[in-house]
């Protein structure tokens, strides 16, 4: 293993034990990171919108932060195959001539991405797509952190 190779996962690793140090409750921690999750996959939000949102529900910041980190950019790629097809089964809408109609008028530019046609034939159907694709994943990574904070070896007790 390569040098950089032994450093990252030295990170990674000591990155995933502070994790589990957060000083909070095993479902804020849990929320945070769900929150931050389905923040980090829904294109156009992120970091930002996880502080804020977890500030205003007083959710756990940290882990808001390290679930739109751990999914933000590079999930919308994982992600959209699976958006487009859930978006088009609830618009009614056919999955291959969304994506045909998708690259055959991208090129259009602006004005096209503008126009109502785009909106409802194509936006609408992969914002509905991602909203729910993310909204399920978030619930998967609640549980599972939930599971793992509430069985950690080291207890945590939230102080006031």
């Amino acid at each position: 293993m390569s040098e950089k190779s032994k450093l990252f996962l030295i990170k990674l690793k000591t990155s995933i034990r502070k994790f589990f140090l957060i000083n909070d409750t095993p479902h804020e921690i849990a929320v945070g990171f769900a929150l931050g999750v389905f923040l980090g996959i829904v294109p156009g939000e992120g970091i930002t919108a996880s502080l804020i949102l977890s500030s205003i529900f007083g959710f756990n910041r940290l882990a808001a932060t390290s679930g739109a980190l751990a999914t933000n950019m590079w999930s919308t790629v994982a992600i959209l195959p699976l958006a487009a097809k859930i978006g088009t089964l609830i618009s009614g809408e056919n999955y291959q001539s969304l994506i045909f109609q998708f690259q055959n008028n991208y090129h259009l530019g602006y004005k096209f991405f503008l126009s109502k046609y785009v909106f409802f034939e194509i936006a609408l159907p992969l914002a509905i797509g991602f909203t729910l694709a993310a909204l399920i994943i978030a619930i998967i990574a609640y549980a599972i952190v939930w599971f793992l904070m509430e069985n950690r070896k080291i207890p945590i007790h939230k102080t006031n």
